[in-house]
């Protein structure tokens, strides 16, 4: 079993390679966008239960500022909103990442194998 392996498929493993980090990126940063979804949504709950004459304040850098309840439930709205955008955005380069994993990783193994490779997946 001293073969040496195809530059081909050389290249083929180094693409799958980064092809794994790419995804293991995109999953790191889902994981963030979910956790601060998470908090966010635990800072909504708590506006809604206020009172609207309770004082509610938001901090903007070093700074808090006082706000209304209104106002602060639809900022923090909005920012779930967007969150679950960016998920659903993740979700989907996550999916074709590895599909493009799966179909990588036949190809190298079909190089490995001897046979020939079909058509290259980017």
């Amino acid at each position: 079993m001293d073969e040496k392996i195809s530059p081909e498929a050389q290249k083929a493993f180094i693409q799958l390679q980064q092809q794994q980090k790419q995804l293991q990126n995109i999953e790191m940063q889902r994981q963030s966008f979910a956790y601060q979804k998470i908090e966010i949504e635990r800072a909504l709950e708590e506006v809604k239960k206020c009172d609207e004459k309770e004082e509610m304040f938001k901090i903007v850098g070093p700074i808090l500022i006082k706000s209304s309840k209104a106002k602060l439930e639809k900022e923090l709205s909005d920012i779930v909103d967007k969150i679950e955008s960016n998920l659903k955005i993740m979700e989907e380069s996550e999916k074709k990442l590895g599909e493009k994993m799966n179909v990588n990783q036949e190809r190298l193994q079909k190089m490995l194998r001897g046979d020939k490779p079909a058509v290259e997946a980017g």
